[in-house]
């Protein structure tokens, strides 16, 4: 992962207070002093808004002309007049610059006031960007790009209607459901995306994925932490440092690598798996079958009779079980590297395995299923190999 590196904004050329701003009084409300800061936000001039901020924010679109803000400091202090010396250090900034639309609170850093934006603005804007200190985002209801940035916090979207690209420094990602393509990356928390009308790209260094519904090609990658895809309307790519890989359902490849963990696979239309530390299982798969597990068993269950290609089924540690349909048109090459302890058990007349030539050497058995086509090689060491027919 790319380290994330927080923009500041610097240059924006002619800064002016928001109209009709308004400042409430400093009010006691539990252990914290209180003042909320209100204003307009003029995006009549431009269809791109960017929010630099301090805190969490909440970003939400709505139909309507204008935008307005919301900003609540909230202080601890001896008295009321310390925490409006300190809040007084803060301010809200508006303007406006190459085709964008500015709201900035500022300093970067705020002591020890606890912010929190809201922000409601037009949402038919074509462009929403937000970047933030440190805190949690929450953004909603826009008919264009978003693009979320946080230091350090939770990031929340949904009803987005372009694509949508977001990043924090160590915090959980949801996603409701984004009509383009999503990127998410988190540098320690949970990924989980709901529905993605495009590609889907994620990535944590540390923490779980989820994927619903993707009706593009879907990428994720986790340093350490289970991995799920329900569906993927292209390609999938997973790979986990640590944890389970779960592919529902593929409508292209899937290639999963797990250095600890299993892998099932359980709809796609060709596989390339790697499990340095568990099973894989794969289930109603077509196409070019590739599985290679360095200790762990192998099922396998393939597809109707057409559409598979060349293949291969190997562990160092472990059985070998292949379910494989009646009418399925291939030819088997099967060894096993077991010693003289090493079996071959196959369902099938066709298939059976020769003896051993000299004790503690490798047994294989080849044959041809409904004419021949295309090869299956099976490989095992320390397991035996069972080849079903598929009822």
């Amino acid at each position: 992962m790319k380290q994330f590196l927080l923009t500041t904004l610097v240059g924006l050329g002619t800064w002016g207070w928001g109209s009709a701003q308004s400042e409430s009084p400093v009010t006691r409300e539990g252990g914290y002093w209180v003042r909320t800061i209100q204003g307009n936000l003029d995006t009549s001039a431009s269809d791109r808004l960017r929010v630099d901020t301090v805190g969490n924010v909440m970003l939400h679109g709505e139909p309507v002309e204008q935008g307005r803000y919301t900003l609540t400091l909230r202080v601890r202090a001896g008295d009321a007049r310390s925490a409006a010396t300190e809040m007084d250090q803060i301010s809200v900034k508006t303007g406006a610059e190459g085709g964008w639309t500015y709201l900035k609170v500022g300093p970067p850093w705020a002591g020890r006031a606890n912010l929190t934006l809201t922000v409601t603005a037009p949402k038919a804007l074509r462009q929403v960007k937000v970047l933030t200190a440190g805190g949690k985002v929450q953004a909603s209801d826009w008919n264009g790009e978003l693009q979320a940035r946080t230091a350090g916090g939770e990031i929340v979207v949904d009803h987005i209607g372009g694509p949508a690209n977001v990043e924090t420094g160590g915090g959980t990602i949801q996603v409701g459901s984004v009509t383009g393509s999503f990127k998410g990356a988190s540098g320690g928390g949970s990924i989980r995306v709901q529905n993605a009308g495009s590609a889907v790209q994620v990535e944590t260094l540390g923490g779980e994925i989820l994927v619903h519904q993707a009706a593009g090609p879907v990428q994720a990658s986790t340093g350490g932490g289970n991995i799920r895809i329900e569906h993927a309307g292209s390609t999938v790519v997973a790979r986990t440092a640590g944890g389970l890989i779960q592919v529902q359902e593929a409508d292209g490849p899937v290639t999963a690598e797990s250095s600890g963990g299993a892998i099932q696979v359980n709809s796609a239309h060709g596989v390339r798996c790697e499990s340095a530390g568990g099973a894989i299982r794969l289930r109603n798969v077509a196409g070019a079958v590739r599985a290679f597990a360095s200790s762990g068993n192998i099922l396998a269950e393939l597809g109707g009779a057409s559409g598979f290609a060349n293949s291969v089924l190997s562990t160092n540690a472990g059985d070998i079980t292949v379910f494989i349909p009646s009418n399925l048109a291939l030819t088997i090459e099967a060894t096993n590297e077991s010693g003289g302890s090493g079996r071959i058990v196959s369902d099938f007349a066709q298939i059976r395995a020769r003896s051993a030539p000299v004790p503690g050497a490798p047994v294989a058995a080849e044959g041809a299923l409904n004419g021949g086509g295309p090869v299956l090689r099976v490989n095992v060491m320390g397991g035996t190999i069972y080849l079903r027919e598929a009822k």
